[in-house]
C-alpha cells in the first residue's frame, strides 16, 4: 500500500510536460479560422498554453477570446485529437477541440495586437495545397485524420 508521501515522491520523478489547447471554429462555408502569430512561421488554429488550474477546454475558450475576441460556450466544444509534440527544446501535448457553432458574417474578429498579425478562413483543400504554411494541428485537420492521438516532430 502506498501512502501519500510515497506517491508524492514518485510524482517528483516524473517528467512534467506543458500542454496547450486550440479550437477549430468554422464559418458558414465550413472553412476553419486560422491565425498568423507574429512569433510563428506558419498559420495555426486559435489557441495557446494551458495555465495553472485550467482544464484544456478552459484554456481553449480563454485563448480564442484573447486572440480573436470571439466568445463561445464551452459546452459546445467537442474533443477532436491530441498531439504529442516533440522538439529538441521540449515535449508537450496539444489538445484540439471543435466548436459546434460557426462564425457568421456578423461576428466581429478583434485580433490580439501583441501576438496575432492576421487571420483567414481556409478549406481543407487549400491547406493540402501547401502544408508547409500550416502548423501540425491544421495539417491533421486538413487530412481528415482528426480523431484520436498523433505524434509530431517539431523543428526548432
Amino acid at each position: 500500500m502506498y501512502n501519500r508521501e510515497d506517491i508524492q515522491e514518485f510524482l517528483r520523478t516524473r517528467v512534467a510536460r506543458p500542454a496547450s489547447a486550440g479550437v477549430v471554429i468554422y464559418n458558414d462555408k465550413k472553412e476553419a479560422l486560422v491565425l498568423k502569430a507574429n512569433y510563428k512561421p506558419y498559420w495555426s488554429f486559435p489557441g495557446g498554453w494551458i495555465e495553472d488550474n485550467q482544464t484544456p477546454i478552459q484554456a481553449a475558450v480563454r485563448e480564442l477570446s484573447e486572440e480573436t475576441g470571439i466568445l463561445i460556450v464551452p459546452q459546445r466544444l467537442k474533443f477532436l485529437y491530441i498531439i504529442n509534440r516533440v522538439s529538441n527544446i521540449m515535449q508537450s501535448y496539444q489538445f484540439i477541440f471543435e466548436y459546434s457553432g460557426m462564425i457568421d458574417d456578423f461576428t466581429s474578429i478583434k485580433l490580439q495586437p501583441e501576438e496575432i498579425d492576421d487571420y483567414k478562413f481556409v478549406s481543407r483543400e487549400e491547406v493540402l495545397i501547401n502544408l508547409n504554411n500550416y502548423g501540425g494541428a491544421v495539417q491533421i485537420w486538413a487530412k481528415g485524420e482528426n480523431i484520436g492521438y498523433f505524434e509530431q516532430t517539431v523543428e526548432c
